[in-house]
This record gives C-alpha cells, structure tokens and sequence, in this order.
C-alpha cells in the first residue's frame, strides 16, 4: 500500500504542477516517488536477509541487519517527510 500512495502522490503533484501549481510540488512529487526505488534497491535486499530461514535470530548478524534496516527506514521517512513539507515552499 506503501507504494501505490508513494505513486498516488508522484502523479497528484505533477497533475498539480502541470494546473500551475509552483515548481516545489514537483520537487515534493519526486521525493516522495523515490521512496519506490529506494525501498526496491536498497532497502529489499536487507529485507530478504532478515527473513532468510537460515538467518539465526539471536546472531551478530540479525542485530546488524536489523540496525541497517532501522537507518534505511528512517532515510525513506525523511524522503517521505520532506515531501510532505515541500509543497510548503509554495509562495502563493
């Protein structure tokens, strides 16, 4: 669900930019769309390793795994909540 409101969102700001809405809205638009590739490219790779069967859960590895995922996560919100501000830079 994640992805589709990230898109949702990507297409409202173009369709908001392309009705004359200022340039920010796209600069949001694209914050917030490259949540998508960012969860698909960096983030899912980790993903696939914590869920690994053979992954020991109490391992060195898990915690480091989960610590990676843990930073990347708050990347993505940062991305997401960036956006959310950007449409604030609109000087009308």
């Amino acid at each position: 669900m994640q992805a589709s409101l990230a898109v949702l969102g990507l297409l409202s700001s173009i369709a908001a930019w392309l009705a004359g809405a200022t340039f920010w809205w796209l600069v949001a638009g694209a914050l917030l769309g490259s949540v998508i590739p960012f969860t698909l490219f960096v983030i899912l790779p980790t993903n696939k390793l914590l869920l690994s069967p053979t992954l020991d859960r109490q391992s060195v590895e898990a915690k480091r795994l989960l610590a990676r995922w843990a930073a990347l996560h708050a990347v993505r919100s940062v991305l997401s909540g960036v956006a959310l501000l950007g449409h604030n830079f609109d000087s009308r």
